[in-house]
């Protein structure tokens, strides 16, 4: 609150108490304030309480800062309006809270009453409080006339009405609100929108109605053998179902049904969009002989993890008690968040151990990779990269070209940066090089699409190394883990060069991002070892499941106990072995040694993707015992088919909810973290139905009409 409002409230407190009882009963505070607008008009104010008001200067925007800074004597209806709009120094400064954000929507009802005269403004402020370096963040309404190079006049207005003893500002960035144009994209992304809409809704209407709509539209049996089957038909035959579809996932199950050919192919195209079928795919959860059931509990688990880091890592920008960081930093289970990495390296292990393991049953059955022919080589990378880029491409027209347009809050231009780089680089998105295309860009068009091409790239090389396994399996061990030590070599360099931490949440270089976090051939290792261990349990894992069967369970107690306690001790160490680097580096500033950056760097990425490889073997192979039974209870295998959308869109729901926030967020105490966490990641799974609903699995069944004749 500014001085002057500040000595105005006290005033005015104390004049309204004069003229009212006080009690502490509600209905008898209501009348102060029904009759507040008849203190400010009769009440006399002494105008040498603004004696320290400085001289603003001639500019047009200080003139009417100054103009309404001194309606404030007189009590004028717009002056209040405007300073009760503006952020004001909020109730813990001391503890960190320096968001001093204003009544955004008591503004944009100034700008509505003043026909767009007044604009809510941002200016993020370096500051010094009580001699200390902080940021400040200061948000609240501005005229007309200082919107545009008018950041001096502002910060100069800003720093006259806060208590000088307590502040001194620096030079910041003046950000005001901008009305965005529904542009060539926002029109693009609608009309597909639409369209998805429209499909959706006629064919769940056809869906119900096509015993009558068929007996206008039936074809003659002679005339319907030159069109493609019907898409109930069980997709998943010998090509696709060997296929590896997105995120590694492992393709779900459509119940066969009797294949209509008498109907047309315009009725079987709307039917692959009817909710009833898709959303009986989604709900189905019978399983098959075979299927390595405990991936959907860790590809749940894993999701939600990521979920729970993102959503530490985008509301940090709108903490109210930052000192409260350092106890929250000490405390023994805060690497859980602050070092959530390792969830990502479980999706590329996952990934490479299914794509290995079903390419080379793939092989085995048809005699070699010659063998596939043609057409089952082209459907392995087309089945895949339209799997993944149809829901994919969807979110990009979503998030880049229409929350702009759809979302306002007082930090929606927050959403620029990534409205601009989904206008700039989509086309790097829908070609999967969004990861080194722009090479230094740190942000991009969905920020966590960087996985997804690294992904994507490693699934193009991948039948290098699977068939070479195939063939020549020593050779294939060789190469294959040649890559994870290459890989292992470049990240000691990169790290040694350029002075990194082990982690993003214990370094100090900006550029961490972009040279070792998002690049190929430092993420390679966990999806090589993926592949090892598809590999492994392709060959030699039938053979092991028969052994184990005939082991007496104290048997498989003392041969699997050690390996389960071994992995979990060195998956704990993978997470919280850097827990005094991070508590040294965000408590006392102490950067970690380059030794331990280092072999941090090397061994994490080889020794997280191992271990979880041998657990996932061990559930297979019935050594899980209770681990296995709560890994593949089958209601993971609804959420597990969420989770590419998840993934896709939970970082855009979050931020979405970040810039229309009215107030800060406070990480004490946990609760209300948890609801954040909870709310944001039940709408990010209803978003992901939706997803899944309307391109995910429609999809699906449009492919079976195209692959199955």
């Amino acid at each position: 609150m500014s001085l002057w409002n500040l000595i105005a409230l006290c005033v005015l407190v104390t004049e309204v108490c004069s003229q009212f009882q006080i009690s502490t009963r509600i209905e008898d505070v209501q009348p102060i304030f029904r009759n507040l607008p008849k203190t400010f008009t009769n009440f006399s104010f002494n105008p040498e309480n603004f004696a320290e008001l400085p001289e603003l200067g001639d500019s047009l925007c200080l003139a009417k800062l100054k103009k309404l800074s001194q309606g404030l004597q007189t009590f004028n209806q717009e002056s209040i309006a405007f300073f009760d709009a503006a952020g004001k120094p909020p109730p813990g400064i001391t503890q960190g809270n320096l968001l001093m954000m204003g009544d955004y929507d008591m503004c944009m009802k100034m700008k509505n009453d003043s026909k767009g005269y007044y604009d809510h403004c941002f200016v993020g402020l370096p500051a010094k409080l009580f001699g200390f370096p902080v940021e400040v963040d200061w948000s609240g309404c501005l005229p007309y006339e200082c919107r545009i190079g008018n950041e001096a006049d502002v910060i100069q207005w800003i720093d006259s009405i806060l208590p000088s003893y307590v502040f001194s500002l620096g030079t910041g960035t003046l950000i005001c609100a901008e009305t965005i144009k529904f542009d060539a994209g926002a029109i693009a992304a609608s009309v597909c929108l639409g369209l998805v809409a429209f499909l959706v809704v006629l064919g769940t209407i056809w869906y119900e109605c096509r015993p009558v709509i068929n007996s206008l539209l039936t074809r003659s049996p002679k005339e319907d053998k030159a069109v493609l089957v019907d898409c109930e038909e069980n997709v998943y035959d010998e090509i696709t179902s060997e296929t590896p579809p997105e995120n590694g996932q492992p393709n779900i199950p459509i119940p066969p049904t009797e294949p209509k050919q008498s109907e047309s192919l315009f009725t079987r195209v709307f039917n692959c969009f009817a909710l009833q079928r898709t959303f009986a795919v989604l709900t189905n959860t019978e399983t098959k002989p075979g299927q390595i059931l405990c991936l959907n509990g860790i590809r749940v688990l894993s999701i939600n993890w990521i979920v729970l880091g993102h959503i530490y890592l985008v509301f940090s920008r709108l903490i109210g008690d930052k000192s409260y960081l350092g106890t929250l930093i000490n405390r023994r289970n805060m690497p859980i968040i602050l070092n959530a990495f390792p969830s990502v390296d479980t999706f590329f292990a996952m990934s490479g151990f299914l794509v290995a393991y079903l390419l080379l049953k793939q092989l085995a059955r048809s005699g070699g990779p010659i063998n596939m022919g043609v057409s089952k080589w082209v459907a392995f990378y087309v089945h895949r990269y339209v799997r993944l880029t149809a829901p994919y491409l969807m979110v990009i027209l979503v998030e880049g070209f229409l929350y702009r347009q759809w979302v306002s809050g007082p930090y929606a231009f927050g959403l620029d940066p990534f409205n601009k780089a989904c206008k700039d680089y989509w086309y790097t998105n829908v070609l999967y090089i969004n990861n080194m295309v722009p090479w230094n860009n740190s942000e991009g068009c969905i920020g966590q699409s960087w996985y997804l091409a690294n992904d994507m790239q490693f699934y193009i090389i991948a039948p290098i190394f699977i068939i070479l396994l195939f063939w020549r399996p020593l050779e294939g061990v060789i190469v294959t883990n040649g890559v994870v030590l290459s890989s292992a070599i470049t990240t000691a360099l990169i790290t040694w060069h350029y002075k990194l931490g082990p982690t993003s949440a214990a370094n100090s270089n900006p550029d961490f991002d972009w040279l070792l976090y998002k690049k190929p051939w430092i993420r390679i290792r966990p999806y090589q070892i993926g592949i090892l261990g598809g590999w492994i349990y392709w060959k030699y894992g039938q053979a092991f499941q028969d052994r184990v069967k005939l082991m007496p369970e104290w048997k498989k107690v003392v041969f699997a106990g050690p390996l389960w306690a071994a992995t979990c001790a060195i998956q704990w160490a993978v997470v919280f072995g850097l827990y005094d680097d991070i508590n040294k580096f965000d408590v006392d500033h102490i950067e970690p040694s380059v030794a331990d950056s280092i072999s941090y760097e090397i061994f994490d990425r080889i020794a997280w993707p191992l271990t979880l490889i041998i657990q996932i073997f061990l559930c297979q192979c019935g050594l899980g015992g209770f681990i296995n039974s709560i890994l593949s209870w089958k209601g993971w295998i609804v959420l597990a088919r969420l989770t590419y959308s998840v993934y896709l869109l939970h970082i855009g729901l979050i931020s979405v909810l970040l810039v229309m926030m009215r107030h800060p967020v406070f990480l004490h105490p946990d609760f209300e973290m948890g609801v954040l966490y909870l709310g944001c990641l039940m709408m990010s799974y209803l978003a992901a139905a939706v997803l899944y609903l309307s391109v995910e699995q429609p999809l699906a069944f449009l492919e079976t009409l195209i692959y199955r004749r």
